[in-house]
């Protein structure tokens, strides 16, 4: 009898969960394989802690390929490049091609419209180094592009490492943090002022030269290091596949996390949007997706009930200030102090105690 194969394509935050519980798949029965570019997950959620020194570099990292060899699964060092859906075949950027029976997908994501000589925000591992670069030379001029949460926090994390030079954040939007409350949006404009941060909203990059930046009305601003967070795009491998996708590319899903297109096919994090409605791109939803997709491999391929995922309509998020207070916003409910960051740094810890115990 064939032993059936679920592959997990992307160690990211919402398949850790049953990363974690391989050993309880491989005892059912299964083949378990994890495809990833890298042996490591990098946690998002205390990246720019590393950036401000609070955390050193291997803090925000866990160990993917341990997590699901020490269960009896294998890893496979790579990139998936297609999805052969008639033949339940994922086909590798190296020419390499995994079968399955059921996979599920968790890719990350890339920052759009990245410069070429910038650090994007995204994949995660790139924050440490922005540090490296600040570390190179304090007295260097750092420009921010995009003032959404990756982009405040770096600005606030990194502005007080660099005392003899500049940091600027440009935001072409109206306002930064555009998805808080009001009075998140003006406590975090305050206190990036407070730490030297010239924040610049309605303003625009075009172009990027050696020591500068040009905004669209012409305006100049220093920029010796460049650090793109001008938001997320999804992996293009499901358009390229030929699978439902949004304008931006991520994979249509139904409540179950399942593919629109396929039901062997599922996917979690940023690589996944409802049809017709945007997920936010925040850990916490990742996450909280995997225990769903967990069971949900399984039940398709067992002829099961499949369980659906309800997204929370209210959460909480805190950005990490980098003076050691967080910035909490819970709802219509935004607070500031030591006891968001000690609250940030508890969750935070308790997350990747779980996963490399």
């Amino acid at each position: 009898m064939k032993t059936l194969r679920i592959v997990f394509a992307g160690g990211g935050h919402a398949h850790v969960y049953s990363l974690r519980r391989t050993a309880d798949l491989a005892a059912a029965g299964y083949d378990v394989v994890l495809i990833n570019p890298s042996p490591h997950l990098y946690y998002s959620s205390m990246a720019t802690g590393v950036i401000s020194g609070r955390y050193p570099p291997e803090a925000h990292r866990l160990d993917v390929r341990s997590l699901v060899e020490s269960g009896g699964g294998r890893f496979i060092e790579g990139k998936v490049e297609q999805v052969l859906p008639r033949e339940r075949i994922l086909l590798l950027e190296d020419g390499r091609t995994v079968p399955y029976d059921a996979v599920s997908f968790c890719l990350g994501s890339e920052t759009r419209l990245a410069n070429a000589d910038s650090i994007p925000v995204k994949p995660v591992e790139n924050l440490t180094k922005i540090r490296d670069a600040i570390s190179k030379n304090s007295a260097s001029n750092l420009l921010v592009v995009g003032g959404g949460a990756a982009g405040c926090e770096v600005a606030a994390n990194a502005a007080p490492l660099m005392p003899h030079g500049k940091t600027t954040l440009v935001e072409a939007g109206p306002d930064i943090l555009s998805f808080a409350p009001k009075k998140a949006r003006h406590t975090m404009r305050e206190h990036l002022r407070s730490v030297g941060v010239d924040v610049m909203r309605g303003a625009k990059a075009v172009s990027f030269e050696p020591g500068f930046a040009t905004l669209e009305d012409g305006r100049k601003v220093p920029a010796d290091i460049v650090v793109s967070a001008t938001g997320v795009s999804p992996s293009e491998v499901f358009a390229r596949s030929g699978l439902a996708t949004g304008d931006d590319g991520a994979m249509w899903v139904n409540h179950y996390l399942q593919s629109i297109s396929d039901e062997r096919i599922f996917g979690g994090g940023d690589s996944v949007d409802f049809r017709g409605r945007a997920l936010p791109r925040f850990g916490v939803y990742a996450i909280r997706q995997g225990p769903a997709l967990f069971r949900n491999l399984r039940a398709t391929l067992e002829g099961n009930p499949l369980t659906e995922f309800r997204p929370q309509k209210t959460f909480l998020y805190i950005l990490n200030l980098g003076d050691g207070t967080g910035l909490g916003v819970y709802g219509p409910l935004v607070w500031r102090g030591r006891s968001a960051l000690e609250l940030k740094s508890f969750i935070d810890e308790k997350f990747m105690d779980e996963y490399r115990g």
